[in-house]
Parts: C-alpha cells; structure tokens; sequence
C-alpha cells in the first residue's frame, strides 16, 4: 500500500539575491550576497528524494494488518501537524553547516541560516525564529543540515500516559541528525530546500487478536516496561483492539516489557488478568525511528510475532523475530475426538451472540493431541461438535482447567472425561 513518506520543505522565498561565491574549500567568499529566506515552512510530503517519485510503504508485516503508516495512526505522514493542528505549537531548531571539499563538516552551525525554538506563524504557514530575524543562506556547495521539532524541549521524559492522541503525539519527537542534503534538494536553491525527519523515539504497535473486544475491561491495558506503568493510545473507539506507546529510544532491549490487561468478569465467570511478556529479540537499545509491530491474545502463551520496521517507511530493520510458545499436550481416550469450550467465550463470526466456537481435539492411537488452545481456561468438554443446551449444563467443568502455567505443559484429561462420559 502507499502512505506518504515523512519530509519537511524549507521553502524559499526570494526578496532578492546576488549568488555567493565560493573558494576551493566550500567557504563563503569575503562581502559576499546571501539569499534572503522569508522563514521555513515545515509539511508532510510524499516525494522520495531519491528517485523524485511517491515512496511505498507499508502497514502490513507478516501477513498482518497494523495501524503504524495508516491515517488511522496519529504520527504518520496523514498528519504532521495532527488532526488538531497540535504541533502549530512546537518549536524547530534548524542549523545549516558548511561540508568542506576536503569531507570535514564544521562544528559550528552558520548563524545567519541557523536558529533554535522557532515558532509557527499561521499566517503564512511556516516556523520563524524567535525573535523574528531575516534569514540568511549560503551558496554552500555541501550543506549539512540537523533539525529538531518538538513540543517544549528534545530532552522532555516519555510520559507514562499516552492514552489521547495528544498525548500521543506529544512523545513524537521530529529530528533529522547532521547529514549531507540529497544533491537534488538543492538543484533549484533558490526555489526550494528539501529536508528529511524522522521519529526520534521508538514505538510498541500491538493489537488483540481471536478475541471478543468486549470481554477485555479496556481500561485495565498497561503496558510495564522496566517496572514503570504506560498507558498506551487506543486507535479505534470500535473493531480490532489495537494500541501505540512511544518509548525512549535509549531503552535497553533487556528491559523487562510486559503487556498487562484483566478480562470482563459475569455472575458465572471471575475477571482474569493476564500478563504477556515481550521479546523483542534484540539486543542494544529499541533505537530511534523504530516501530516494534505484534499480536497477542489470551490464547497465546506469549506474543507472536515481533517484528522490527521502520516506523516511516515499513520496511524491515532487523527481520521478524518470533517468540516461541510450547502448546500444551492433552491426554485423553485414544482416537476419540472431543470439543474444547474456553473462558473467552469466542464465536464463530465473533459477535457477542454468536454461535459459540468450540476447538476440536482429536486424540491419537497414544491418546495425545498436542494443539495450541483457543484459550487459556477450559470450561466445557462435549463429545458432539453442536451440543444442546442440556449439554452446555451437564458438561460443564466443576473446577475449570487453567492454562499457561509451566507445570501444566503434560495436561491429563482421561479422568476428567471419563467422569462426564461415564
């Protein structure tokens, strides 16, 4: 699919100029003109710089359909100012540098092109400094360019609470590092400067799957990563439960990520609260620009799959990662098959008045079936596949059989179900 790629254009609007020469080592001449630039105008683009073509993206890792680079995410290139204009009250730090012939860049940005916390002006849709100043440009040969947009200060803490697209986006910091500018955003200097951000943080982007949205007490979702509680951003009011946390991108991989979230109790049933565990599968820091993309339900043991992408573009950055989960094995009647019920009440169409859906268990000549449940508490076995309601009072399960746990991989059910099929 195609999604805009993540730019910001400089554009330059002339007052009048005289081109500034420069010497064999890319320094500005002695008493030379500059070209006057009336402020930088800062928009989400879809030009690859490259190729001057749209850039392809994706949403779509590993067969499964993710939110990240969709106009369903609030960071994506569909709104750069957000849908409530919140970045107009950002600030950008923009620093030009001259790249020497002989490969060395300076250290020091140029001042006449150069500010740091410029603010928006709406009236022509561009940042300014603050104090406003004429901007004054170069004819660098090689130009290096570093930019940060931000809401107060680079250096603000991740909050915990990201639970409102705000709030959300608040945590998305903008930042190009110093680099070479594309020989093509400055063919036409005097019409135009291209610039290329990138997200400066990371982001978790994981939705619930093989469930009943209603039975998830919504509020309950955290997500625990080195012992700190984050509220994640919900993206949809209705549908497929999905969630987006922006985190530091200094965070160590070892850190400790766990997906918290309790169940919706009944008068028969009690809430249940689960506990998934991430493994990322790296090492180092989540690193900048990042986005960690996975499912998870109650009927998995952990999550699966992890996979790293580009929180831009989609494409991949280390490869997918894989959490293994060890299915439990059943024992019971040999070459007799049976129906699972679970706790989650799952149906086949998965509305909430379904048919409900039950898991067929075929037992071989061992009397074992190894399967990967369809959830983690087992409340009903039933020898027919389309039980009646007689059935769903006479075979349902005195005390209920709770998987997941580590002892409870080898699960015997032979006395179990001889005891309802006597």
């Amino acid at each position: 699919m195609k999604h805009k790629t993540l730019y910001i254009y400089a554009v330059v609007l002339i007052l009048g100029f005289n081109v500034a020469g420069c010497d064999k080592n890319d320094n500005i001449e002695v008493n030379s003109d500059m070209v006057e630039i009336d402020g930088v105008a800062l928009q989400l683009g879809g030009v690859d710089l490259s190729s001057g073509t749209a850039a392809t993206t994706r949403a779509t890792v590993a067969g499964i359909d993710y939110a990240v680079n969709t106009n369903e995410d609030p960071t994506s290139s569909f709104f750069f100012l957000g849908s409530n204009n919140i970045r107009e009250d950002w600030k950008l730090d923009f620093s030009l540098y001259n790249g020497n012939a002989s490969g060395s860049v300076d250290g020091t940005p140029y001042d006449a092109a150069s500010f740091t916390a410029g603010v928006y002006d709406d009236t022509n849709n561009t940042w300014k400094p603050s104090p406003d100043k004429q901007l004054l440009f170069p004819n660098y040969f090689k130009p290096h360019v570093e930019a940060w947009l931000y809401p107060s200060t680079k250096d603000a803490a991740v909050a915990t609470d990201q639970s409102t697209e705000e709030q959300l986006i608040a945590q998305d910091i903008l930042h190009r590092a110093k680099s070479v500018l594309p020989g093509n955003a400055t063919e036409s200097f005097g019409k135009k400067l291209s610039v290329q951000l990138s997200h400066q943080r990371a982001m978790l982007n994981f939705k619930f799957q093989d469930i009943v949205r209603e039975d998830i007490n919504e509020v309950t979702v955290k997500v625990k990563v080195g012992g700190t509680d984050y509220t994640p951003y919900s993206v949809r009011a209705a549908g497929v439960l999905e969630y987006m946390l922006i985190l530091p991108e200094a965070t160590p991989a070892a850190t400790e990520i766990i997906v918290e979230y309790v169940t919706v109790g009944n008068d028969l049933l009690l809430p249940i609260e689960y506990k998934h565990k991430v493994n990322l599968g790296i090492t180092g820091a989540l690193g900048s620009n990042n986005c960690y993309c996975f499912t998870l339900s109650p009927k998995e043991m952990t999550i699966s799959p992890v996979s790293v992408i580009n929180w831009v573009t989609g494409e991949p950055v280390l490869g997918e990662y894989v959490a293994v989960t060890a299915y439990p094995t059943f024992k019971g009647p040999k070459n007799e098959t049976y129906y699972f019920y679970y706790d989650n009440q799952l149906t086949e169409d998965g509305s909430l008045n379904g048919t409900p859906k039950l898991q067929e268990i075929n037992f071989n000549n061992d009397g074992e079936c190894t399967i990967k449940p369809d959830g983690r508490i087992i409340t009903h076995i039933f020898k027919g596949s389309d039980p009646t309601m007689e059935d769903w009072n006479l075979y349902k399960l005195d005390n209920p059989i709770i998987l997941g746990n580590t002892e409870k991989i080898y699960i015997d059910l032979e006395t179990i179900i001889n005891t309802l099929y006597p």
